[in-house]
């Protein structure tokens, strides 16, 4: 419900225009906004205590990032957030609807197909979050929104930043212990089944207007979570067993979203045009006319001390935007000049390009080097040898320009994919993007260092396999071996290989004049071999480099 702002409440918040009290919570106070274009949005203020709190905005940095990724139909959009500001704040999509919790309370328990819609919408929710790597962690009925088409999950990514404070605000996180798996519970580590067991406890909650653990004090709700059975009485026979299920205490017992999806689906009555009883849908109505009017006029809002001057409604916006709201991230980066993140596909051709190039030279000195063995073992003047070594010379500086511009793209492309990593994961990986350059410079640590940032760029740009594995990386493990190959073999890359020749000088020669013989040592062939290691070294560098392009690509525009 939106109340009128209160003395002391400020006036704007970033760019977004504030014009009514949405409520508050364990992270601090939320505001209706309105965006410069007129979009609403619900923008949500840190509390100072919170904001003073380093570890907090780390990890509220953190998480807003993490959250930003997260789509779907059935999640409030997160599109801007300052977690730099005196006090942080996220603003998310707007969504003129009561929360779940409010509807009960006021309205009495949902009929079974309501409820079979409500959970195949949080249910699609959870896996748009789980997709980006994340668990919720504080599913319960405040934070399901219940809109027109649908529920929408909010506040996924705060619950995370608040277990970092949880210490001095046990109440934050331990008020939801109704709605909490026992492995969160017990603060074990927590995955999407953590989720499924929040959204069992949600469903029945939905259906009979209590949670399955009771209430009473917190320690009492935890012990029932933890030991005791649900109790699930109430629940309609079609949804009691599927909600038994999702109850498990071992969280490898529950069923997955997608076997929840498909049981509730069969539940839900396809013919129905609205998904929520009659009343529920007024209050929708007058939620959403009430924020589009600012509370009582378009250009004044009482206070209930005095007036704040709003400016009128922007003409055309007389009904709710219906854009998507990812719309307005895109808008809010071009107006602060910075382009949406990209994958590293400059770079990626420029690597072509540069390994095309240093294989062919490798390629023609082994050609040449070969057809010069072919004269090994006769009698050759001395002068012949001169074009031989200008021949080589010129080969060794065609490998080392080569060589180096390919190391200087390597460098680039692969500090590239880190930072995109880090998009992608944030503040799960081990070194700092600059490791991706520094690291291939130490001495000792060369020989590891790359291969550990490059496990931790594949994890963050794989996507999740149906068991929340990462993708094959076989291909990874195969260019680290031949790396380390071609780099404890470098010595014989680098030395000009007719040094390596075995000559032997005769004067008696029929020309009578001194001759030369030469032949092909151990050595000189080493150097053959390390040279033609370049081919399958480029092949598979090459199909990395493009798989985790593709890789990335495809999780940016997901």
């Amino acid at each position: 419900m939106t109340h009128p702002l209160r003395d002391g409440d400020p006036a704007h918040i970033g760019s977004y225009r504030l014009q009514a009290r949405l409520g508050g919570g364990g992270m601090g106070e939320v505001f209706l906004g309105r965006s410069p274009g007129g979009r609403l949005v619900a923008v949500k203020v840190v509390r100072p205590e919170l904001a003073d709190n380093n570890d907090f905005r780390r990890r509220f940095a953190s998480e807003v990032d993490a959250a930003r990724k997260v789509g779907g139909f059935y999640t409030a959009q997160v599109v801007d957030a300052d977690t730099d500001a005196t006090q942080p704040w996220l603003a998310t999509a707007y969504i003129p609807g009561p929360s779940l919790h409010q509807a009960i309370d006021e309205h009495g328990p949902l009929p079974l197909e309501s409820a079979a819609v409500l959970g195949a919408g949080l249910a699609e929710g959870l896996a748009a979050v789980h997709a980006c790597e994340m668990v919720h962690r504080d599913l319960k009925p405040a934070n399901v929104i219940l809109a027109e088409d649908g529920p929408r999950l909010i506040d996924f990514g705060i619950a995370r930043a608040l277990d970092a404070t949880s210490h001095t605000q046990t109440s934050t996180v331990l008020g939801t212990a109704a709605f909490m798996s026992p492995e969160q519970a017990m603060a074990r580590k927590v995955g999407p089944a953590s989720d499924v067991f929040s959204l069992g406890c949600v469903l029945a909650f939905a259906v009979t207007g209590r949670s399955p653990f009771g209430t009473g004090p917190v320690h009492a709700v935890v012990f029932r979570v933890v030991h005791a059975d649900p109790d699930l009485q109430g629940v309609p026979a079609p949804l009691a067993a599927l909600v038994a299920a999702c109850l498990a205490k071992e969280p490898a017992a529950r069923p997955s979203l997608e076997q929840v999806l498909t049981q509730l689906t069969a539940l839900a009555s396809p013919e129905q045009g609205r998904w929520l009883p009659e009343a529920l849908t007024h209050v929708i109505v007058e939620r959403r006319t009430l924020a589009l009017t600012g509370l009582h006029d378009p250009a004044t809002a009482s206070d209930g001390g005095g007036s704040r001057t709003m400016a009128p409604l922007p003409f055309g916006h007389a009904n709710p935007p219906r854009a998507p709201q990812p719309l307005l991230v895109a808008e809010r980066r071009h107006m602060r000049g910075r382009d949406p993140l990209h994958a590293a596909t400059g770079y990626q051709i420029a690597a072509y390009v540069l390994l095309a190039l240093f294989v062919l030279v490798s390629v023609s000195t082994v050609v040449y080097q070969l057809d010069f063995a072919d004269g090994a073992r006769r009698w050759h003047p001395v002068d012949s040898l001169d074009e031989v070594e200008t021949v080589s010379k010129i080969m060794l500086v065609a490998q080392v320009v080569s060589g180096a511009g390919l190391t200087a793209c390597w460098l680039l492309w692969f500090f590239r994919v880190r930072v995109v990593a880090e998009r992608l994961a944030p503040g799960r990986l081990r070194y700092r993007p600059s490791m991706a350059v520094f690291g291939w410079f130490i001495p000792i640590g060369n020989l590891w260092l790359p291969k550990q940032i490059a496990d931790d760029i594949w994890h963050a740009s794989s996507p999740p396999g149906r068991s929340g594995t990462t993708a094959p990386a076989g291909l990874l493990h195969t260019w680290w071996v031949l790396w380390l190959v071609t780099f404890l073999t470098w010595p014989l890359f680098w030395i000009e290989w007719t040094r390596l020749l075995t000559k032997d000088y005769d004067s008696t020669t029929h020309e009578d004049t001194l001759g030369l013989r030469y032949e092909f040592t151990w050595g000189t062939w080493a150097s053959v071999a390390v040279h033609m290691l370049v081919v399958p070294t480029a092949i598979v560098t090459a199909r990395l480099v493009r798989r985790l392009g593709t890789m990335q690509a495809a999780k940016l525009n997901s």
